[in-house]
C-alpha cells in the first residue's frame, strides 16, 4: 500500500505484564507483606488483581484476537520456590500450562525471571542487599530453565534493576521501604549485576539458542539549559546514577553493556534537569517537566519522539533491541490511541535510521495493579473491572491489533 510504513519481517508485537500485578492470590512474596504494612498508597490490594492466575486462557485468547504474536510475562519466584530449596511441582506445571497456552495462541513467550517480587524466605535473609543474594536466586533460574525452557522464546533475567534499587532503598516506595539508603541501593545493584551475569551463563548452557537479556529503564535526563555547563553536569550525573551499576574496583558501567544477546529498553518519560546546590542528594539535580508537553496521570511528561532518541542512543552497541515496555498511564483511552500512533511512528523512524529493533511490548495488556499506586494508574489496552473481572477491549487495543496484523502503520496512523 502506498505510504504504508512496514516493520521488518518477523517483528514481535506483544504486551508486557508482571505476575504480581495481574495474577492475584500471591501471598508468599515481599510485596504482599508490604501491602499488609500499608505500603499501597491507594489502600488497594493485589488480590484479586486481574485474577489472571485462573483466567490466563481467556486473557491470552483476547491477545490472540488482537494479533499479538508475542507476550512478555514473569514467572513468580515465590510460587515456584516457596521455601529455600523446595520447588512446588504444581506451580511449575501451572506455568507450563500458561506457556503452552501462549504457544497455542501463536505467541512467543518472553520470560522475566525477576520482576520486582521476591519470596518471603529470601527477604528475611536480607533480600537483594545481602551477601550471597545472587547465589540464592540461581537455583530458581536453573529449575525454571530445566522445566520450562523448551517453551521459552526469549529470557529477560531482571526487570529495571536501577528502578528496583532506587524505589526500594532510596525513595521507599517499594519493599523494603527504606529511605535515603544510597549504600544499600549500591549493594543491591551489585548483587543484581552478579545475578544477571550468573543467570545469563546458566541460561545459555541450559537453553542454548534462546536469547538472553535484561530490561533496563531509560528515563531521559535533559539539561534544562544546554548552554549552561552546570545543567549539563547535573543531567549527566543524574543519567549516570540512573543507568549504571557497580562492576568492581569502584567503577560503574552502563547496565546496557551487561552480558546478553539483546538489549531490553523500558521507556516512558524524560525530565529537564537543572543544577541545584540544594539537591546534593539527587546528584545536584532539580528535575521538572519540559513546559508545554502533555502529562500522563503519573505526572510524567509525554513526548513520543523520546523513544526514538533512546533507541538511537543504543545503536552504537550493535546489538538487537526489544522495546520491553512502553506506554502511558491515562484514564482517557483517546489519549492512548494518539500516543500509540505517534510513538510507533517514532519506533519505525528509528528502525529506518538503522537501529536493529526486533519487537515492541506495550505496557500493558490489561489495566492492573500498579504497585504502590494500586488500580489508580491505567496502562492497559484491555479494561478490567476488578469487582466483576469483566474484560473490555479498548479502542487502543483494537488499533494495536490492526497494526500487529498488518505489521505496519497505515498511512492515516
Amino acid at each position: 500500500m502506498p505510504g504504508e510504513r512496514r516493520f521488518p519481517d518477523g517483528f514481535l508485537w506483544g504486551c508486557a505484564t508482571a505476575a504480581h500485578q495481574v495474577e492475584g492470590d500471591n501471598h508468599n512474596c515481599d510485596w504482599w507483606e508490604f501491602e499488609q504494612r500499608g505500603g499501597i498508597l491507594t489502600g488497594d490490594s493485589a488480590d484479586p488483581a486481574c485474577d489472571q492466575y485462573r483466567r490466563f486462557r481467556e486473557d491470552f485468547a483476547l491477545l490472540g484476537r488482537l494479533h499479538n504474536n508475542a507476550h512478555r510475562l514473569s514467572i513468580e519466584w515465590s510460587r515456584v520456590e516457596p521455601a529455600q530449596g523446595e520447588f512446588d511441582r504444581a506451580q511449575i506445571q501451572h506455568y507450563r500450562e500458561v506457556l503452552s497456552e501462549l504457544r497455542a495462541q501463536g505467541m512467543t513467550p518472553m520470560i522475566t525471571l525477576h520482576h520486582f517480587t521476591s519470596p518471603v524466605w529470601f527477604t528475611r535473609r536480607g533480600g537483594w542487599a545481602a551477601a550471597g543474594a545472587a547465589d540464592a536466586w540461581l537455583p530458581f533460574v536453573c529449575r525454571v530453565a530445566d522445566e520450562l525452557g523448551d517453551l521459552v522464546g526469549l529470557w529477560c533475567t531482571i526487570n529495571e534493576p536501577n528502578i528496583y534499587a532506587y524505589q526500594g532503598w532510596v525513595a521507599g516506595e517499594f519493599p523494603p521501604g527504606r529511605h535515603g539508603d544510597l549504600l544499600g541501593a549500591i549493594r543491591v545493584l551489585g548483587n543484581l549485576r552478579r545475578a544477571h551475569e550468573s543467570a545469563c551463563r546458566e541460561l545459555r548452557r541450559l537453553t542454548p539458542g534462546v536469547p538472553v537479556g535484561l530490561a533496563q529503564h531509560k528515563w531521559l535526563m535533559i539539561p534544562a539549559n544546554e548552554r549552561r555547563r552546570r545543567d549539563r553536569f547535573a543531567a549527566g550525573a543524574a543519567a549516570f546514577l540512573m543507568d549504571r551499576w557497580p562492576v568492581g574496583g569502584g567503577r560503574m558501567a552502563p547496565v546496557v553493556e551487561a552480558p546478553g544477546d539483546y538489549i531490553g529498553l523500558n521507556h516512558y518519560t524524560g525530565s529537564l534537569v537543572a543544577f541545584s546546590a540544594r539537591h546534593a542528594g539527587e546528584a545536584f539535580a532539580l528535575r521538572s517537566n519540559p513546559p508545554g508537553l502533555p502529562e500522563s496521570d503519573f505526572g510524567w511528561a509525554v513526548r513520543p519522539r523520546w523513544l526514538r532518541d533512546c533507541l538511537e542512543e543504543l545503536r552504537p552497541l550493535d546489538r538487537p533491541v526489544y522495546v520491553t515496555e512502553n506506554g502511558i498511564a491515562t484514564g482517557d483511552d483517546g489519549v492512548r490511541v494518539d500516543y500509540l500512533r505517534a510513538v510507533l511512528g517514532e519506533l519505525w523512524e528509528a528502525i529506518q535510521a538503522g537501529t536493529d529493533v526486533r519487537g515492541y511490548f506495550h505496557w500493558s495488556s490489561h489495566d492492573n495493579f500498579e504497585w504502590a499506586h494500586g488500580y489508580s494508574m491505567r496502562f492497559g489496552l484491555i479494561a478490567v473491572d476488578v469487582g466483576s473481572q469483566v474484560r473490555t477491549v479498548k479502542p487502543s487495543g483494537e488499533l494495536y491489533g490492526r497494526i500487529a496484523a498488518a505489521n505496519a502503520l497505515p498511512p492515516d496512523d
